[in-house]
């Protein structure tokens, strides 16, 4: 079974939010320890402001039913991404008293906020970018308007199928349109007025009616099949048509 984009979402988006609450508390360990103790209010309002947005993504469909929107992610991953930048600049400028005024427990603590800081700012860049990425190519395949989408919706506004056969076509379905041949049915025939003594063996193609259908039209190029009930892709899914019935 293949990961899908929402929970691929929420994973990343649970590891920043882990990642950043962590650094809060390791910044206010380490408070203590700095030549300037001051330095740690912009570490933990950096930080805060991050973990607010990571969560206000996550809760902001469930909790205000109102959609979060591909166009608003990533506008808000952009913004804040050079904030992350700065943090990680911003971490390596920060300096210890000289040993032995740093306890070796206060270098230990610097050693891995500068490990958190890092990789949340990694998480940070490699999410903006995969989900930038994502959503242009989804634009070039098969649907403009996915910046109006809902990220979190089912069907996921990215179906990663459809975009990895766009990117590398191995990866698509084979057609299953294969040409089969008529079968031989054996039958034992006599014509009137024949004075054998036995049915002679005869061999004539099956003439029984046959259920045919015909590969159905896809959206996708290549996608067709030959069973009586197919289950749409991610991207039919979305080719819905509302009906409603009114009162006359």
């Amino acid at each position: 079974m293949s990961l899908s984009f929402r929970l691929l979402r929420r994973i990343l988006l649970g590891l920043v939010i882990s990642v950043s609450a962590t650094s809060v508390v390791l910044s206010v360990l380490l408070k203590p320890h700095l030549n300037h103790p001051e330095a740690t209010y912009v570490l933990i309002t950096i930080l805060d402001t991050l973990i607010s947005l990571s969560i206000f993504a996550l809760t902001r469909k469930p909790l205000l039913d109102s959609p979060q929107k591909v166009a608003t992610e990533v506008l808000g991953l952009f913004a804040m991404l050079p904030f992350s930048l700065i943090l990680t600049l911003y971490v390596l400028g920060l300096s210890l008293p000289t040993y032995p005024q740093s306890t070796a427990t206060a270098l230990w603590i610097f050693a891995i906020l500068q490990g958190f800081i890092f990789t949340g700012t990694i998480l940070h860049t490699l999410y903006t970018m995969g989900l930038m990425a994502a959503a242009m190519l989804t634009v070039c395949v098969f649907d403009r308007d996915v910046w109006s989408r809902d990220i979190d919706s089912s069907p996921s506004p990215f179906p990663m199928g459809l975009l990895l056969s766009f990117i590398c076509p191995c990866f698509s379905r084979p057609s299953d349109e294969e040409a089969t041949p008529i079968e031989q049915v054996e039958a034992r025939v006599c014509l009137p007025g024949c004075n054998c003594s036995g049915l002679k063996p005869h061999l004539t193609p099956d003439t029984s009616p046959r259920l045919e259908t015909e590969p159905s039209m896809g959206m996708v190029r290549g996608v067709s099949s030959r069973s009586l009930v197919r289950v749409p892709n991610d991207v039919e899914r979305r080719m819905s048509i509302a009906v409603s019935l009114s009162s006359v």
